[in-house]
């Protein structure tokens, strides 16, 4: 893909998604439209920071 220019990749890209769909649904595959705002987030529980380091006393 070094060799070509970024539209062809787009272009490429956008045919191979749309066969990508084309035998997901061809396969029994349905499409779900999901309202804005649903998070795919199923789980609110746990911790909420990021520990960088731990300190340890020697």
């Amino acid at each position: 893909m070094a060799n070509k220019s970024k539209k062809e990749a787009v272009v490429n890209t956008r045919a191979d998604l749309t066969e990508h769909i084309e035998a997901f649904l061809k396969a029994g595959g349905k499409v779900q439209q999901i309202p804005s705002g649903v998070s795919g987030q199923t789980s609110t529980s746990g911790p909420r920071q990021i520990v960088l380091s731990h300190k340890t006393s020697s």
